[in-house]
């Protein structure tokens, strides 16, 4: 009975709603809106009828919340009618005539931040950005989300004590004048705690070192976002759950920490589908074992596939921590990668079109065997890799002549530009330095790059060289919708190059080819490089090149949410004669969305060292932008 009474009640209530409109006169969002909030209720829309005879009761109701709703926003003064009627359809409308009147201006203000954590970058970001000036309109919806917002920064360094020692709104409703006093006593910062790992699948000594911190370090909580990460990144886990106790009368004040996992299963079978204009489709699979045994070792090996030149790669890496080391691990990695190629060729550098010589396939077997060494930096916000390695490549290259040319004054470098193996064993050490703070859109900071390796007879190696690279990718918030981007790459190779010339009937071709394996040869173009150049399409005769050297500077700007606009220009090349770089010239604009697979990249690049200046439509799904 009960039931059938509320459905009734619900469906007159209903049907009262669907009767009545509000019509706001006078005044724009947020005003607008917050009116519309307060008088759009339950009581009034199920009172208000076209035969109700209190309708001057509900519209001294509906004014007198109208003109509270407009006190927040500074506006004390304001003056509200109302009437209501009824239109042909015989719904009731209620219009409300808004005239907000003189707002309150904030005459003096008091803005004070004491304590340990005065001078942070957060909490001086939000003091030098206080939306609330001398001469503003007093703003309470404003006031209380900065208050919040203060509290909430003052926590994410540490300083869970933080109060306001003093928080005063006086308002001189005669004069319409404020004085707004704030003041905030960030208090002491806590520091990090004890771990608790509680029990786990893994011997001593091998979570312990996963952390960016160590005990007695200041508490921040990037810290604990990466710390969080890194436990997943292990991959010895299904299920995590880092639990935070606050110790205010510790001196110093701590957070412990209570981390409880679970490892439910140690095979993994992750997948992945891929799209960009660069490369089409991409497909991956993988199978993962980890932990393989109590000593944190793991096993991952792999098959991916991608549309461009049908390129098959098998990939298997094993990572083994040192144990009583700090984040330090035995590495070893090994790749088998098939591809079919073009040879192609360009009689003039500015043409866009190539001219298809050959074709034919590479197949390369790698593997490499490294020390994995990670260190923190920043107080742990950033983290250093450092990797010496020993390498070993063995590349073989079967091209048949599509286009047969006159005869060639090298027919000997012919022969080996189409047929041969490469085989080189590497020395070396990889360096990387990550920065990166945000999420999204609101993603930051920088990821820089550096490898260094020689190969040498003395080794076993077929061919001899010296390389050296070096790479930057920074991210710059500017305010709130603004964001910066800049990278830049340079690479250099101490390599024997063999210049020689093939007549093919329609122009003679100058031909620059470096000794270098197939793998370490540069090249650059496309949708993470030069845009509105094909993918890879910038080098000596699109087969690889000695040196690189690229650069981008692009600004977004957020329009929605997830969403941004992007400008950008992007020089570079890749090339064997340093006095003759060549460096090409690619302009575009485009659009961004940050989905919960990563960023979605769609941007539209002019080529502007080309004849016809051509344009060409780029388009990534996850690749980051750090």
């Amino acid at each position: 009975m009960r039931i059938t009474v509320l459905c009734i009640l619900v469906s007159v209530w209903r049907v009262a709603a669907a009767d009545i409109a509000f019509d706001i006169r006078g005044v724009d969002d947020p005003l607008k809106t917050n009116i519309l909030t307060h008088v759009d209720s339950p009581f009034l829309r199920s009172t208000l009828r076209p035969t109700d005879q209190d309708f001057d009761h509900v519209l001294a109701v509906t004014v007198s919340k109208a003109e509270a709703s407009l006190r927040p926003y500074g506006y004390y003064a304001a003056e509200v009618s109302g009437r209501a009627r009824t239109n042909p359809q015989g719904q009731t409308i209620v219009q409300l005539n808004v005239t907000p009147g003189p707002p309150i201006i904030i005459e003096t203000l008091q803005l004070e931040v004491v304590g340990e954590g005065a001078s942070s970058r957060g909490l001086d970001r939000w003091r030098r950005n206080w939306p609330l000036r001398e001469g503003a309109v007093l703003d309470q919806v404003v006031w209380e989300q900065q208050k919040r917002t203060a509290l909430d920064l003052a926590a994410q360094r540490g300083h869970f004590s933080a109060k306001f020692t003093e928080k005063r709104l006086e308002i001189d409703l005669d004069r319409n004048r404020a004085t707004v006093t704030l003041a905030l006593d960030t208090g002491p910062r806590y520091v990090m705690g004890d771990i608790d790992f509680g029990e786990h699948v893994l011997k001593p000594g091998i979570l312990e070192y996963v952390a960016r911190f160590e005990k007695g370090d200041p508490y921040s909580q990037q810290l604990m976002d990466h710390f969080r990460s890194d436990l997943w990144q292990t991959g010895y886990f299904t299920d995590i759950n880092v639990i935070e106790t606050e110790v205010a009368d510790a001196e110093p004040p701590r957070v412990d920490l209570a981390v409880r996992t679970e490892t439910k299963h140690r095979n993994h079978y992750p997948g992945s589908v891929g799209f960009s204009t660069d490369t089409g489709v991409r497909l991956q699979t993988n199978w993962s074992r980890h932990p393989m045994s109590s000593y944190g070792d793991r096993l991952d090996l792999g098959i991916g596939w991608q549309n461009l030149d049908g390129q098959f790669v098998i990939r298997g890496t094993y990572r083994k921590p040192r144990l009583e080391r700090n984040r330090e691990y035995w590495t070893v990695g090994t790749v088998f990668r098939f591809e079919s190629q073009d040879m192609e060729f360009k009689l003039d550098d500015e043409d866009e079109d190539f001219i298809k010589f050959a074709n034919g396939n590479i197949d390369e077997q790698q593997i490499r065997f490294g020390r994995l060494k990670m260190r923190n930096l920043m107080g742990g916000e950033a983290y250093l890799s450092a990797t010496p390695f020993v390498q070993y490549i063995n590349s073989q290259r079967r091209f048949t002549q599509t286009l047969v040319p006159s005869p060639a004054q090298d027919e000997d470098e012919l022969a080996r530009l189409l047929q041969g193996t490469d085989s080189a064993i590497s020395v070396g050490i990889e360096y990387g330095l990550v920065n990166v703070q945000g999420r999204g859109w609101d993603s930051h900071g920088s990821r820089e790059r550096a490898t260094m390796f020689h190969s040498n007879d003395a080794f076993g190696s077929d061919v001899e060289f010296t390389q050296l690279y070096v790479s930057s990718n920074r991210s710059f918030l500017l305010g709130d919708r603004w964001k910066f981007i800049a990278r830049a790459e340079i690479g250099y190779t101490d390599a024997i190059t063999d210049e020689f010339k093939i007549d093919l009937g329609i122009g003679e071709l100058e031909l620059s080819r470096t000794r270098l394996p197939n793998l370490y040869r540069f090249k650059a173009g496309g949708s993470n490089s030069v845009r509105g150049y094909g993918f890879e399409e910038l080098s000596n005769n699109d087969i690889g090149s000695n040196h690189i050297i690229t650069a981008s500077a692009e600004f977004e700007f957020k329009v929605l949410e997830n969403w941004s606009a992007a400008a950008f220009v992007d020089v570079g090349n890749a090339f064997n004669d340093w006095s003759k770089p060549e460096l090409k010239t690619g302009i575009g604009v485009g659009v961004r969305w940050y989905s919960i697979a990563g960023p979605i990249r769609i941007d539209i690049a002019q080529a502007l060292d080309f004849t016809d200046k051509p344009w060409r439509l780029h388009f990534t799904i996850g690749v980051p932008f750090l």
